[in-house]
This record gives structure tokens, C-alpha cells and sequence, in this order.
């Protein structure tokens, strides 16, 4: 792998990428990606905008069609957990890095997600008062399972499934399935490929490599086959809600892993890793061209990619469409050098390595700020501009928030969690 250090002249992305290397470091010995910070931040508001888009008036103008599916920051969170997780555990056993203690991994993974969703799930069920945690099925919304059908839900979340919990959370709850189940497939793989050992003359695509393509080429074909499927209840709803039903996205940032560490292996590229190395402006160029082709021409204009609503032809091609275009936008961030091209140097603004690290706040409050400003009738303050209205009021709230709950709740936790690993390494 390329080294990636930030250049010494800029003293502001020097002090970001110090803080964002202590609250959001790889696992002892491993490399860290310091690119994909701010990816998070992108798919963060990406998410965001589509949300107030829907608040104000939805997506009939021709202008707002370009928003109807940036709810395409989903799939970029599954590649970026594929991608950052999955290369430590494949590079300890492909390069022999050390490898991430079990309690490790779960410890980090744990106040990763659960502490700062469990303070706003009970914040927002006082203001703006969003249904559920303080009723009988609390432990549904606490425990990220509203989308499995383990309960019957009641009151607003019948009435109005838009004011229940966190909304946007549904996402979450696969994330933590992925997070219990991945260690388990890194374990079959490494038994599987200790019987198919590589010898020097395998070239790039040694025994591994192709191991590891067929696995995720397996399971990404079993996600087809689920999310074709209804998911009215029972095992259905259950594979149609996990990791296993969305694998095409996570197999494509393990895709990345893969060519990461055999990349770092070999010392030498494919051509997709010296693209995303030479050439990422071309990849986001592409990445921008098949999402307003998809959005102008393919797809209907309004998001659908949490469950099928419409065409279920077309919701099969959205799933594939948005992880091509996830994988294409995060291969600068992955392969590229800072400072090396277009697409690098906007990644490496202090701006955005900033909202990196608040990325998951902005997830998380986005939507009960746009629950209240909504109950404020923000959208009458200006009616002929009510977008970019609602769209300013809602960023500058949540990113206010988001500093807030990561200055006293996620740096002080996630310091600890990560320093509990570098002791025992």
C-alpha cells in the first residue's frame, strides 16, 4: 500500500488526522485510511439531504430529482465496514500483521454504535418526541431489532412509523449483525484457503484471491435471490433485514479489502487499485455519471432502497446500480495518495476529515432535528425557497449537536475503548 501520511505544510489536516488517528485508529500494527473519514461524512449529509428533501415538498421539480436517491449513503456505509474491518482480519492472516483480539474488536465495535444512539434514542423521545423508547417495547428500539419480526409494534409506530425511534437506525441493526457475523466468515475462510495455500508463481490472483472472489461472489448472488424475495414475516424478514441480504454491498468493500492487501503483498496494482491511485477524479466522474443516469433516466424518483415499494425489477437494479457507484467513489479514498489528484485533495480538506469524525452523529440527529423543525413548521418560513431552508437549518442544528455529543460522549469513550487495545498489543 501507498503511504498516505498527510503532507507536513498543512498544519490543519495535520491536527485533524492526529485527533481523527486517536478517536478512529486501525487495529495495533495495521495501516490506516485516513481518505475514508471524510467518505463517512459524504454519506452522512448524502442520507441527510434526501430526509429534507422529503420534508419539503418531496421530489416533483425536475431540479430536486437529483436528490431522490441519495439515500445512496447506505451502501457507502456497508463498503466502508466491509473495507475497514474486514482488511485487518485478512491481513493478518494473508501478510501476518497482528491479529485483533475477539474482546478487542467487540469492545470497539460496541461504543462505536451503541452508546451515542442509545443518548439520542432517549434525548428525542422527550424532544421532539419520537415514539418508542419509553413503552413496553423499549427494548426493541434499544436493541436495533424494530425491523425483525420479534414483536408487534404499537401506538405512533402503527400510526405513523415516521416518528417511531430513530428512523434511519434500521440500517444500524444490520451493521451490528455484520459486526457479530464477520469473524465467523473470516474463520471459515482461513481454514478454507490453509487447504489451497498460494505458491510465489500465483501472480497477483493467487489461490487466495480467487478463493476470497468466489466466496463474496457466492453470497452477494445469495443477496440477489433475498432481496427478490417478500419479507412479510418470519425467516424471510429476517435474511431480507441482514447482512447476508444486503452481501452484494458489503462483499464489494471486502472486494476492496482484498485487492488493499494483496496489493500490499505484492507491491503490485491491478488495474482498478492504480486507477483509484492515478486516476480518481475519473472515478468520481463515473461514479457522478451513473448515479444522474440512474436517477434521470432508469430509476423512479423517490428513494426506495430500504425495502422494494414499486417495481421489484427496478429495485433489483438500484441495489445493484448504488454499489457499483459506491465502489467506484471510494476507490480514490482507498488507493489514493493525499495531495495526488483532484478527488484526494478535497478529501483532505480539514472540512471534511471534521465532519468524518461527527459523521455518525449527523446520521443519528439528522432526522429527529428535521422531526422538530417540521412540528415548528419550518417549511412555512419560506415557502418559494423551501429546501435549501430546510436543508441549511438542518445541517447547522445537527452539525451543532453532533459536535456536542462527540466532544462529551463519542471521543471520550471511543479514546478509551481504543487505548484498552493498544495496551494489550
Amino acid at each position: 500500500m501507498r503511504d498516505s501520511t498527510p503532507r507536513p505544510g498543512d498544519r490543519r489536516l495535520e491536527e485533524s488526522e492526529r485527533e481523527a488517528g486517536q478517536v478512529l485508529p486501525p487495529p495495533p500494527g495495521h495501516p490506516r485510511f485516513p481518505l475514508l473519514d471524510p467518505m463517512r461524512a459524504i454519506a452522512a449529509i448524502s442520507v441527510m439531504l434526501v430526509h429534507v428533501a422529503i420534508f419539503s415538498g418531496g421530489f416533483g421539480p425536475w431540479y430536486k430529482w437529483v436528490l431522490a436517491h441519495l439515500e445512496i449513503g447506505v451502501p457507502f456505509f456497508f463498503l466502508l465496514s466491509g473495507f475497514l474491518l474486514y482488511r485487518p482480519m485478512l491481513a493478518a492472516r494473508v501478510s501476518g500483521l497482528p491479529a485483533q483480539r475477539i474482546r478487542d474488536y467487540a469492545r470497539n465495535r460496541f461504543f462505536r454504535i451503541f452508546p451515542l444512539f442509545w443518548f439520542i434514542l432517549i434525548v428525542t423521545a422527550i424532544v421532539p418526541g419520537m415514539y418508542g423508547a419509553f413503552t413496553g417495547n423499549w427494548w426493541v428500539y434499544f436493541g436495533l431489532l424494530q425491523n425483525l419480526p420479534v414483536y408487534s409494534p404499537d401506538g405512533e409506530c402503527v400510526t405513523n412509523p415516521f416518528r417511531c425511534g430513530i428512523p434511519p437506525s434500521w440500517t444500524l441493526g444490520i451493521e451490528v449483525m455484520f459486526y457479530f457475523l464477520l469473524p465467523f466468515f473470516a474463520a471459515g475462510m482461513t481454514m478454507i484457503q490453509n487447504r489451497f495455500r498460494s505458491t510465489p508463481s500465483d501472480g497477483f490472483f493467487s489461490r487466495w484471491v480467487k478463493i476470497e472472489f468466489a466466496a463474496l461472489l457466492l453470497f452477494s448472488a445469495i443477496s440477489f435471490v433475498i432481496q427478490s424475495s417478500s419479507f412479510n414475516g418470519g425467516v424471510d424478514q429476517w435474511l431480507f433485514f441482514s447482512p447476508i441480504g444486503r452481501a452484494w454491498w458489503f462483499a464489494l468493500g471486502m472486494v476492496l479489502a482484498v485487492i488493499s492487501v494483496r496489493t500490499a503483498e505484492t507491491g503490485r496494482d491491478v488495474a482498478l487499485s492504480r486507477w483509484g491511485r492515478e486516476h480518481g477524479g475519473w472515478c468520481w466522474l463515473a461514479a457522478i455519471g451513473l448515479y444522474l443516469f440512474g436517477t434521470y433516466v432508469l430509476f423512479s424518483h423517490g428513494p426506495t432502497l430500504a425495502a422494494p415499494v414499486g417495481d421489484l425489477n427496478e429495485y433489483l437494479l438500484q441495489y445493484f446500480f448504488f454499489g457499483v457507484i459506491s465502489f467506484f467513489a471510494l476507490m480514490p479514498a482507498v488507493f489514493g495518495q493525499i495531495g495526488s489528484g483532484v478527488a484526494t485533495r478535497v478529501l483532505a480538506h480539514p472540512v471534511p476529515v471534521r465532519l468524518g469524525l461527527i459523521s455518525y452523529g449527523i446520521f443519528l440527529w439528522h432526522y429527529p432535528v428535521l422531526v422538530a423543525l417540521n412540528d415548528l413548521d419550518a417549511t412555512s418560513w419560506a415557502t418559494s425557497a423551501q429546501f435549501p431552508v430546510m436543508a441549511i437549518a438542518t445541517f447547522v442544528l445537527t452539525v451543532a449537536l453532533s459536535l456536542i455529543t462527540y466532544y462529551l460522549l463519542e471521543r471520550p469513550l471511543m479514546r478509551w475503548s481504543r487505548s484498552r487495545s493498544k495496551k494489550r498489543a
